[in-house]
């Protein structure tokens, strides 16, 4: 029987201290009217942006280390999102403008593009998490899988009607579920067979997006109709992240101690950030009043 562990942990609070450690970069790709950055690995950053009057959004990898642009288009579909990326291999989706079908892919410039193609459930899935071989995403009938290079597996979240695996590294997958009645969505944890539920305290939907190590980083929202705001966890200590002047946040990627996302500003345009935290071993440091509690129990973006 597989074990579940509902997830409470305390909101660790900040001082002006403590926020004066994370530092936060604003970045953008030259000459786009909005960029989304979604993943990171050492000193390469993906994401996509928009430039202006065009409605298809281009994908793109940028080398912090050598400042060497490179821009992803998907032959054969109208728009790219780069999500993640490990090493020299990117995963995302790419799409129509005319079709809600997606197409899951994996990208690397020495071999080029390969599309992503379940025996299970076709080709309408996107790619959102890689770690070395180990591809993670979702498809569009509500189904986690990892592909591993040769072989797939399919599995559902126990919390909700569907699920979609988000992120991993190694063992543990991290990703999102949702109620068809409700539209509830919440967070989950994988390792193996062992599942957690990962929910912000008093948020209405928590939506994990990425793992490292012990760090996980996702969204949360605690209204519905309010903004979104990101989370760090670390096992022990949730740390809650708003870019400076945002009105939304969506942390969508870690690697130690880098996280990057985007951020809407007044306008309504997006902008990419990088932040900078401290070393994992210091990030108590950064809250107070921190603690865990966890209740075992029986019992997918």
């Amino acid at each position: 029987m597989k074990r579940l562990f509902y997830l409470l942990v305390l909101l660790g609070l900040f001082d002006d201290k403590a926020r004066a450690q994370l530092s936060w970069q604003t970045f953008n790709v030259p000459g786009a009217a909005s960029t989304w950055i979604d993943g990171i690995d050492g000193e390469k950053i993906v994401g996509s942006f928009l430039l202006p009057n065009q409605s298809s959004t281009t994908g793109f990898l940028y080398n912090r280390q050598t400042a060497v642009w490179t821009y992803l288009t998907a032959p054969g579909y109208d728009w790219t999102l780069p999500l993640a990326i490990s090493g020299n291999t990117i995963v995302g989706s790419a799409g129509s403008n005319t079709s809600y079908l997606r197409n899951g892919f994996s990208f690397q410039n020495s071999s080029g593009w390969s599309f992503l193609n379940s025996p299970q459930h076709g080709s309408d899935l996107e790619a959102y998490g890689i770690d070395g071989s180990n591809i993670v995403g979702g498809t569009s009938s509500g189904w986690s899988y990892i592909y591993d290079g040769t072989g797939w597996t399919h599995f559902n979240s126990p919390f909700g009607d569907g699920s979609a695996a988000e992120g991993i590294s190694g063992n543990t997958i991290v990703g999102t579920y949702y109620n068809n009645s409700n539209y509830l969505r919440g967070g989950f944890i994988k390792n193996d067979n062992n599942w957690t539920l990962l929910d912000v305290p008093g948020a209405v939907e928590t939506l994990p997006r990425d793992v490292d190590g012990n760090l996980i980083i996702g969204q949360f929202r605690e209204t519905n109709s309010g903004p979104t705001r990101s989370f760090l966890y670390n096992g022990g200590s949730l740390i809650y992240l708003d870019a400076p002047t945002a009105e939304s946040t969506y942390a969508y990627g870690v690697d130690g101690e880098t996280i990057v996302g985007s951020y809407n500003d007044s306008s309504g345009a997006s902008h990419g950030f990088i932040l900078t935290v401290p070393e994992p071993s210091a990030l108590s440091l950064l809250a107070i009043g921190l603690g865990g509690l966890a209740m075992m129990r029986r019992r997918r973006s």
